[in-house]
């Protein structure tokens, strides 16, 4: 248990859409657990509803939701100390915070100064790792800047889903890095399995200054925000029709995830990204079923969501 005067280890997790994070943070409280550690959890949705918090697997832990922004920006940085603050008033061991998957650190400097302002010396910042899906991440390197940003920031990069790369895409991905944070502690894995999380990094901040870029680069032109779409439903469901709707989805879509309620009453968790579908029992009970839709950056897919859902779903439902 942490002591009175004893700084809070206070550690980020990010990654580009359906990178792994959420499997990662998962990995992280089973190890907490295992070492009798208390944690606060954070967890910073992108879009409308959290889905990421009814699939961590809560055992000693307690979890704050900031949805429909990032934590790095104004409109949710206030709150995140907020809760921040609250969470001194808690006898927590660490801190994690799992960041949406849009999130741009360019401002993680400011961001911890202000911390400070509020809450003095109470946490420790202990570095920020990021996941990398090898499928997304050459596609969109160099043209989304919360994707470099994030491997700028980090002191360890996660290559994650490597069962699902080439040994050429592998090496391509590493050169990307390189090139990106030539610093940062590599790990190469599957289905997040990483050992030791809450070790102590060797240099916890960004190798380069990001508020500012520090003089690194012109940045990149703005990514438009994406839309997203939240599907709701009080009906049961069967896992191929949900396989098949986000199927169809996905090829206009960086992400679509949701939480239903099987026809067996038991609770079941889906998630399209790439060109994988999938779905798997929770361990937990969600408050409703609802799906998260986050459409490629040019699209507008609220009117194919709808067809899709009629098509292979066919039950009442709401949408926004």
């Amino acid at each position: 248990m942490s002591e009175a005067g004893i700084s809070v280890p206070l550690y980020f997790i990010t990654g580009f859409l359906g990178s792994g994070k959420t499997t990662l943070l998962n990995r992280v409280l089973e190890e907490a657990t295992a070492k009798g550690m208390k944690i606060g959890v954070i967890i910073n949705e992108w879009g409308q509803a959290s889905v990421d918090s009814v699939v961590v697997q809560a055992r000693d832990v307690e979890i704050e939701e900031l949805n429909n922004g990032q934590v790095f920006c104004s409109c949710l940085s206030t709150d995140f100390i907020k809760v921040l603050s609250l969470y001194m008033e808690r006898d927590l061991d660490a801190v994690v915070v799992e960041t949406s998957g849009m999130a741009n650190p360019m401002p993680m400097h400011k961001l911890l100064l202000d911390l400070k302002q509020v809450t003095g010396q109470h946490y420790d910042y202990k570095g920020m790792t990021a996941l990398v899906d090898p499928d997304s991440f050459l596609d969109l390197v160099g043209a989304v800047n919360a994707i470099d940003e994030q491997i700028l920031a980090s002191h360890r990069i996660i290559i994650n889903k490597i069962e699902l790369a080439t040994e050429e895409e592998l090496a391509e991905v590493r050169a990307q890095i390189k090139k990106l944070n030539a610093k940062a502690e590599v790990v190469e894995t599957s289905f997040a399995q990483i050992e030791n999380f809450f070790d102590d990094p060797a240099e916890p901040e960004p190798s380069r200054p990001l508020f500012g870029f520090g003089g690194f680069s012109a940045p990149k032109p703005a990514y438009p925000r994406p839309l997203n779409h939240l599907l709701r439903t009080a009906e049961k469901l069967e896992a191929e029709p949900v396989k098949a709707f986000i199927a169809e989805v996905l090829p206009d879509a960086l992400r679509v995830k949701g939480v239903y309620q099987g026809t067996d009453d038991e609770w079941y968790y889906a998630d399209g990204v790439n060109d994988q579908v999938n779905v798997k029992p929770l361990d937990s009970t969600a408050k409703e079923t609802l799906f998260v839709v986050i459409p490629k950056a040019d699209k507008n897919l609220l009117a194919a969501t709808e067809e899709a859902w009629k098509k292979h779903c066919a039950k009442p439902y709401t949408i926004s």
